[in-house]
């Protein structure tokens, strides 16, 4: 099964564990799922995260480079979520939707600024700012706090 949220495809195919959804040329499992519950969901998270930063949308970003960091957003929380349910019995009850609290987790600003960087090496703070609605000399001291952090464990 395929279907389209603006102008990205996904693919969903069935097996015997639940359904693999291909997007972004990766495979990503989701044991447990079904075609219908999991389309329904993906469709209403992305509602949510779009309409959530739509509010902070201008022109320093493409409308398709818009939803492409929306859906990974929601793919990247859709497969966490998915996996907690599946895999810890305290969880096998969550419920799949979006959290708003992540709208602003450090997962979240890090994928921002990653799908910005690699496209924009040199203009990404300033994309990822506008996208965030987060002032820049703010996502500078995160972003080399996150590098500190990681570089003490090397």
């Amino acid at each position: 099964m395929e279907f389209q949220i603006e102008h990205l495809k996904i693919e969903f195919l069935e097996n015997e564990y639940g359904i693999l959804m291909k997007v972004f040329n990766d495979t990503i499992p989701l044991p447990g799922r079904t075609l219908l519950d999991t389309k329904d969901i993906i469709l209403h998270n992305f509602n949510f995260v779009k309409t959530h930063f739509l509010k902070f949308f201008n022109s320093e970003i493409e409308i398709e480079e818009f939803h492409d960091v929306c859906l990974k957003i929601v793919i990247h929380y859709f497969y966490i979520y998915n996996l907690w349910r599946s895999y810890n019995e305290k969880e096998k009850d969550r419920d799949l939707k979006f959290l708003k609290k992540d709208l602003n987790h450090p997962n979240t600003y890090d994928m921002v600024m990653q799908y910005f960087k690699n496209k924009y090496p040199t203009e990404y703070l300033n994309k990822s700012s506008h996208f965030l609605n987060h002032p820049l000399d703010k996502l500078k001291k995160y972003e080399y706090n996150r590098d500190e952090f990681y570089n003490a464990f090397r």
